[in-house]
């Protein structure tokens, strides 16, 4: 039987759209976000290695403000191409398929960072551990939209932005924890992340095809074995008329505004969050602090950021993500703007400077809290929210492609930029990037909360 267009929506996936949450959404969900989890450990972790790695001759050239920006941008450099291309994959052959692998590079790229003998073997071990990570974006949260029921779906994409921060957060307590174990101490910081990654390769292997996915290729009895699996029980489902996977989808005149949007916004967001996370330990002794305490006041506030993290879980399926996503921007944008003012107005002691000191630290919080609660958990909810199933992995990895050209020139222009002009105009041109974000969510986003993925292609449409 092959319903009207007009009913697909309604009725194909009612099952897993109307589902109560259960043990395996919340299964399938924490092993997608793992990948995210790593992310977080990863890139945070790299801001207090490159404290150490900054005195050790093999790796001089980390010091030069180019070196220093190329090395923390590294991964970065590696999902720009990893999202994108490996999305496409994605959606060409299936959810598992680079699920699994993706996990594998990870392992092996880790074990050869904890091993490098010099910058630019690190840096290169970086990248392709970019790749990776880039590719895990665009795989997991496309496996937890496509699994989860309409109404919650919202607070398990978001999961993703918490399990960032987590990750985060974890990477700066083992950084303190080991910073004084000698001067290896960074290779067992990131030698740490593998374990990790090994369980959630193993326990990734029992997760299904998506049904979305599997009846789009015509596999009606896989995506009924796929919906029994989450829920216990299958629709009688109808086959869809097969979408072709097509990069150029993305600028169709029905999703041409959505990929800008997405793009765009998530480029402002990584210019302003990618400079400000990894340099916080930087910056932190450029206001006054010391070595040891710039890394512990850099986990007391990735921690403020797991706050705002759940704030989103807790309100983007009620407020809705447009919303949650312009108080996120607008605090962004408020919080680096006085933080730009203070640093060039005040001594460089300015933590040790009574009332400045406080409003710098309310600043930073003000900042963890809103950044992670606005768009550093809802880029993951637009992510599959903006785009039909055929690309939906792909729109993903988009986003992640061209957040990460802001994420790079977030962090190879900030250590210049400090270096020719001081940290004020570092600190304010993140404050621009947050104001640009605002504006593009207030004037382009849509909302998309409560409705499930096929109607929302068919308002597209």
């Amino acid at each position: 039987m092959q319903l009207s267009k007009k009913n697909q929506s309604k009725e194909v996936y009612h099952v897993l759209d109307n589902a109560k949450s259960s043990s395996r959404h919340y299964g399938v969900t924490l092993l997608s976000v793992a990948g995210t989890f790593l992310d977080g450990y990863d890139i945070s972790i790299i801001g207090v290695a490159l404290t150490i790695i900054t005195i050790i001759p093999a790796f001089s050239y980390v010091n030069t403000p180019l070196g220093k920006g190329l090395m923390a941008a590294s991964t970065t450099i590696g999902m720009l191409f990893g999202a994108l291309s490996i999305g496409y994959i994605t959606d060409l052959k299936g959810r598992k398929f680079m699920y699994l692998w993706d996990m594998v590079i990870f392992i092996i790229f880790t074990a050869l960072i904890s091993v490098s003998f010099n910058f630019w073997s690190l840096f290169i071990f970086r990248l392709i551990l970019g790749v990776a990570i880039g590719a895990d974006y665009a795989i997991g949260a496309t496996i937890i939209s496509e699994f989860s029921p309409k109404k919650s779906r919202g607070k398990y994409l978001a999961s993703d932005g918490l399990a960032w921060w987590v990750g985060a957060a974890f990477a700066f307590i083992m950084g303190y924890l080991l910073l004084n174990t000698g001067i290896n101490s960074w290779r067992y910081m990131f030698a740490i992340g593998i374990i990790p990654a090994i369980i959630v390769l193993i326990l990734r292997t029992k997760v299904p095809e998506s049904a979305r996915w599997l009846a789009n290729q015509g596999n009606i009895e896989g995506a009924k074995a796929t919906e029994k699996f989450m829920t216990g029980k299958a629709d009688k489902v109808i086959k869809i008329t097969k979408q072709k996977v097509s990069f150029m989808t993305l600028f169709d005149k029905k999703w041409i505004k959505n990929t800008v949007y997405f793009g765009l916004a998530w480029f402002f967001y990584d210019v302003a969050f990618y400079g400000i996370g990894l340099f916080t330990p930087t910056i932190l002794i450029l206001l006054g602090l010391s070595h040891s305490m710039s890394i512990l006041g850099s986990a007391i506030f990735s921690s403020i950021a797991i706050v705002g993290a759940v704030m989103c879980i807790l309100t983007v399926d009620r407020w809705g993500r447009k919303p949650v996503t312009i108080l996120g921007f607008a605090g962004m944008f408020v919080s680096l703007l006085v933080l730009a003012i203070i640093a060039m107005e005040v001594p460089k002691d300015a933590f040790a400077a009574g009332l400045t000191g406080v409003v710098i630290a309310a600043m930073y919080i003000l900042f963890e809290l809103t950044q992670s609660w606005g768009m550093g958990s809802t880029d993951f909810v637009y992510g599959q929210e903006l785009f039909p199933l055929s690309i939906r992995a792909t729109g993903q990895g988009w986003g992640v492609t061209i957040s990460r050209i802001g994420a790079i020139l977030g962090l190879t222009s900030f250590p210049a930029i400090v270096a020719l002009y001081g940290l004020g105009y570092g600190l304010l041109m993140f404050a621009v990037a947050g104001l640009l974000g605002m504006l593009l969510t207030i004037f382009m986003a849509p909302e998309t909360k409560g409705k499930t993925l096929e109607e929302l292609e068919m308002k597209a449409e």
